[in-house]
């Protein structure tokens, strides 16, 4: 007996994630587990236990646009989201049923920041120029002695991620902080609920800087993300002022704290190119690393210094016959990160060091 189209469309329809399953074994197999299955030997890979705790759509997002876009450029869409339902165990309606009601948004009107740089507070990365890191008594309302009697007053968790990369800024009573899930969020420091959301291109891994933009009273919060992409949000609202490509190299990243200096920000260019290099097929290797200055108040490029001078050039080809580049060498290890923001404020400042 032949079965009717709507029958045979409905068990395809209940096979499908089964068959998801298999087909993104396959697929993982072949072209994910010998980084993310290593033993630690890739320290930079997770493993399958800690993709298991990562959302369906965020693992699809890293693998189209992400980290891994470059490693995964060659499969379709349907073959990203195979994988993804492997590793994580999960489909998309799985994750939009764990994540729906569960909303801590707060009651508040939008915060003011009036005065809110003469108040306690801890900005961007380095909290100052000199990048210190320190924290005065005054500034921290504490002594030594009072913590070890701290203790946890609330806890916020990222939706769908299994880890969280960027430093909080607290300025005004308001707590702002980057996520692995594409998302930046202003939080109300004594009781962490949601003032607003800004969802970005790409994961938020700096620090957030927050300054004046321009005339009297007007702030915004600057932070780059892991597509290369530099932003400018209001603090009160959580609405774009600017956003810029500054880098339009595939491997190119933020993870260094954009610095704010005199009306002009500075903000450090990165790679994961030794990532994507791996692959003995990619044209390695073409990133230079720099460091871009920016008007504080339009987002426009005012000047950028790269880490290598000369631009790079075909070489020799690998033994599969791919063409090399140099020089090379600017990785994210060596690009411009905290001391790259240092020195161009010392640059800027006529300094030296």
């Amino acid at each position: 007996m032949k079965l009717s189209a709507a029958t045979a469309g409905l068990l395809l329809w209940i096979s499908s994630p089964a068959m998801a399953q298999q087909n993104g074994a396959a697929l993982y197999a072949q072209h994910c587990a010998e980084c993310h299955d290593s033993g630690g030997q890739q320290s930079r890979a997770p493993g399958r236990s800690v993709m298991q705790s990562m959302s369906f759509e965020h693992v699809v997002a890293t693998l189209a646009s992400g980290s891994m876009a470059a490693i995964a450029k060659e499969r379709t869409e349907d073959e990203r989201k195979a994988i993804a339902s492997f590793v994580t165990g999960k489909g998309a309606a799985d994750q939009a049923a764990t994540t729906s009601g569960t909303t801590g948004d707060c009651t508040r009107q939008s915060p003011t920041f009036a005065g809110a740089l003469d108040g306690p507070r801890w900005n961007g990365w380095g909290v100052d120029i000199n990048n210190s890191r320190f924290q005065p008594t005054s500034m921290a309302g504490l002594k030594p002695d009072q913590i070890p009697r701290l203790q946890l007053k609330w806890a916020y968790g990222f939706p769908g991620v299994s880890s969280a990369n960027a430093q909080p800024t607290v300025v005004g009573g308001v707590l702002f902080v980057g996520g692995g899930d594409r998302k930046v969020r202003a939080l109300d420091a004594k009781s962490g609920c949601t003032i607003w959301t800004y969802s970005t291109e790409a994961p938020v891994r700096t620090a957030i800087t927050f300054g004046p933009l321009s005339g009297a009273g007007e702030f915004a919060v600057f932070f780059g993300d892991a597509a290369a992409n530099a932003y400018a949000i209001n603090p009160s609202t959580g609405s774009l002022i600017w956003k810029r490509k500054l880098e339009d190299h595939p491997a190119a990243r933020i993870t260094g704290t954009p610095v704010l200096f005199s009306g002009v920000l500075y903000v450090p260019i990165s790679s994961i190119e030794e990532l994507t290099g791996s692959k003995d097929t990619y044209e390695c290797c073409t990133f230079r690393g720099s460091v871009v200055a920016l008007d504080a108040a339009s987002g426009s490029q005012i000047w950028q210094t790269y880490t290598i001078a000369e631009a790079p050039h075909p070489t020799t080809r690998n033994a599969v016959g791919t063409q090399l580049y140099g020089p090379s060498g600017a990785s994210i290890w060596s690009s411009p990160t905290i001391d790259a923001q240092r020195s161009a404020l010392y640059v800027a400042t006529g300094n030296s060091y």
